[in-house]
């Protein structure tokens, strides 16, 4: 006899594997992204695979005339909620025990969100990015699918109620299928507007959830009755699609969009497949007992998978090679409990829908979010807030502020002409005309500023920054070195800062020249490109090289330490990275072989024997994060080196041609070229 799910609907093993192919691979994804840099679609695999159950119950529903909104959502709620709240309850209670008081802020708003189905929201409104490395140590973060799933089902309903049985129309079908089409090149286009919107919010996902519902129409009229040969092709090609998005996807990926086609597309193929009676040797691998068991509790596992991975993040930094395997083999464990002992439990209850409803959402909702706006709103209310902390992380605030937070730092997302003549981007003593010297990068370059400024003030000279985010100096175009989302606004930046430099006698160079050699190995050869011209234009060129990355670092992490365990904080040094040194070689090589140009390195002064350290001999944090300088480190740094070490040799070339203008290379020594 065959099996029936818990609405009525015909039993899939193979589904069951399908979901634990898609939670193993957001949780291994989680855990380090390289092992499968497009670990991410396996949420995308989610909503298809809802998409087709969830339209299936309702359409069978609506064909019977049984269809009841009221009892549609007991059933989600059922399914839905309690593992949830269990989860937002545990994750807001451990936040106000461990994480920083605005921290903790933070996740109640994400919790008192999450409650209303609106997480995704939520975290588009935070406007970061999904893959921002911030992002990590959001313990609620990965709501906003369910945020998603469940605007879908306040919607999706209604339009089925509305349509009644034409639901097996053909015209029907053609509707669901031009509006998924829609949403699948709505997220290519609003991408450029919007990445957040296009990756949290409903619009731009909807086609997968629609896209399951379109198999599931099929399956159902009897419309989808494909041949064993064409199964036996169609499956491997369905499983071909997903591994290549899995593999081949990452970070940098313009995504949903038309792109997301493609795990959709085969996961749509796979439940199609299933759905025949003799399936296919996949759908039978699918069935495996070892895929069904983690299927049947991925949706426990992914809930708590998160919190576990971002409270790590937290507070001891990227998850070591154990607890790489260790995290996900909690979430299993604490997936497998959850599935035991809520999941299952309150699916079997039999209760009438409003009590369902109200027992099972609008109560522990209520809940949350009162303790979530005792969290928010307390201190407002007068009530106590004895946290010892405060004054320890408002003095730790000022000692690491970054680059971007003072006015005469001019880092821009998008830099425009404006910004290349306003005068609070001049640093240095001032004669009232347009400084000669232009430090021109991206944040690596604004990190310096207190360095180049007290070699200024040494020196009589002043110079202008101008700083655009994530995007390299360069004269050329930078698709292939920038982040798909940051391409615009970074070009159109490089045309106002280009047309700007023949203006000035000396320009500074610096970037996070390691990342974009990353993304390309073509990067240093362009960049040099860009040095000869500015070199042809009469310029004298300073590069100033990549300062040493310290994983882990975390600015905060002493007063972390006060409520998280195990955690030690200031006595780790680290050798200095191998691509660091690489790419500053390659740097120094290259200054060494032209006149008028020369390099300046860091490392000497924050590394000894190759050993780097994030922190001062006496304690003092000098990073702001593990790739940056703090600004205030930044100047106290510029004045040791000018009282220790004596004026460094580029600076001093630098101010001569300042001075004589950069055509007078004679005033400028050889000794210029820093060797170190």
């Amino acid at each position: 006899m065959q099996r029936h799910s818990a609405d009525g609907q015909p039993y899939r093993a193979d589904i069951d594997g399908l979901r634990a192919i898609a939670v193993l691979a957001v949780v291994f994804y989680h855990a380090n992204s390289a092992w499968l840099p497009g670990g991410f679609v396996g949420v995308d695999i989610f909503f298809v695979i809802s998409g087709f159950l969830i339209s299936g119950i309702i359409f069978t529903r609506v064909d019977r005339g049984t269809f009841s909104l009221l009892d549609f959502y007991r059933r989600r709620v059922q399914r839905i909620a309690p593992a949830m709240f269990v989860v937002i309850a545990c994750t807001l209670a451990l936040a106000w025990w461990l994480l920083l008081p605005r921290d903790v802020v933070n996740v109640a708003r994400s919790a008192l969100l999450s409650v209303a189905s609106l997480a995704n929201v939520y975290f588009w409104q935070l406007r970061g990015g999904y893959f921002d490395s911030d992002a990590r140590e959001l313990p609620l973060l990965h709501l906003w699918s369910l945020g998603v799933e469940e605007q879908f089902y306040m919607l999706w309903p209604l339009v089925l109620l509305a349509v009644g049985r034409r639901w097996k129309s053909h015209a029907f079908l053609i509707c669901c299928a031009i509006a998924a089409l829609t949403s699948f090149v709505l997220g290519d286009v609003l991408f450029w507007w919007d990445p957040s919107f296009v990756y949290f919010l409903l619009p731009t996902r909807a086609g997968e959830l629609l896209s399951g519902a379109i198999v599931a129409s099929l399956v159902l009229t009897g419309q989808l009755a494909i041949p064993s040969t064409i199964r036996a092709a169609l499956a491997p090609a369905a499983v071909a699609a997903i591994g290549a998005s899995l593999a081949i996807f990452n970070d940098s990926t313009v995504f949903p969009g038309v792109r997301a086609l493609l795990p959709t597309l085969g996961t749509a193929a796979l439940l199609a497949v299933g759905s025949q009676p003799a399936g296919s040797f996949i759908t039978r691998l699918l069935s495996a007992r070892p895929l069904v068991a983690i299927g049947l509790i991925s949706y426990s596992v992914y809930l708590w998978h998160w919190p576990l991975m971002a409270f790590y993040r937290y507070g001891y930094g990227e998850p070591t090679t154990a607890a790489q395997w260790g995290l996900p083999a909690l979430a299993l464990a604490l997936g497998a409990l959850s599935y035991a002992v809520v999941e299952r439990p309150t699916r079997a209850l039999r209760l009438s829908p409003l009590r369902t409803i109200g027992l099972g959402y609008v109560a522990p909702a209520a809940t949350i979010a009162i303790a979530a706006s005792i969290v928010l709103y307390g201190p407002r209310l007068g009530m106590p807030t004895n946290d010892a902390r405060l004054p320890v992380i408002a003095a730790l605030r000022d000692e690491t502020r970054p680059a971007f937070a003072f006015d005469y730092v001019c880092q821009q997302e998008r830099l425009s002409t404006g910004d290349l003549s306003d005068p609070r981007c001049v640093v240095g003593p001032r004669s009232g005309d347009e400084p000669r010297v232009l430090l021109w990068g991206d944040s690596n370059a604004a990190h310096y500023i207190g360095v180049i400024g007290k070699a200024a003030e040494r020196a009589g000279f002043a110079f202008r920054n101008a700083e655009i985010s994530a995007c390299p100096p360069l004269f050329s175009d930078p698709a292939a070195f920038v982040a798909p989302v940051r391409y615009r606004e970074c070009r159109d930046s490089l045309m106002a800062v280009q047309r700007a430099t023949r203006r000035y006698p000396v320009v500074l160079l610096g970037a996070s020249w390691t990342d974009y050699d990353r993304r390309s190995n073509t990067f240093l050869p362009t960049m040099f490109d860009t040095i000869d011209r500015l070199l042809e234009q009469g310029a004298f060129v300073v590069l100033l090289g990549k300062i040493p990355v310290i994983p882990n670092f975390d600015r905060r992490c002493s007063v972390k330490q006060l409520t998280f365990p195990f955690l030690k904080c200031g006595a780790e040094q680290v050798r200095l990275d191998g691509q660091v040194q690489r790419v500053n070689d390659a740097l120094r090589s290259f200054a060494a072989g032209h006149e008028r140009l020369a390099y300046f390195d860091m490392t000497r002064y924050l590394c000894s024997d190759g050993w780097c350290r994030a922190n001062s001999p006496d304690g003092e944090p000098l990073y702001y994060d593990p790739g940056h300088l703090s600004m205030p480190a930044s100047w106290r740094l510029g004045a040791e080196i000018q009282d220790k070490y004596g004026m460094p040799p580029p600076f001093a070339a630098a101010a001569a041609a300042a001075r004589s203008g950069a055509q007078a290379r004679a005033a400028v020594p050889k000794s210029g070229r820093e060797r170190n």
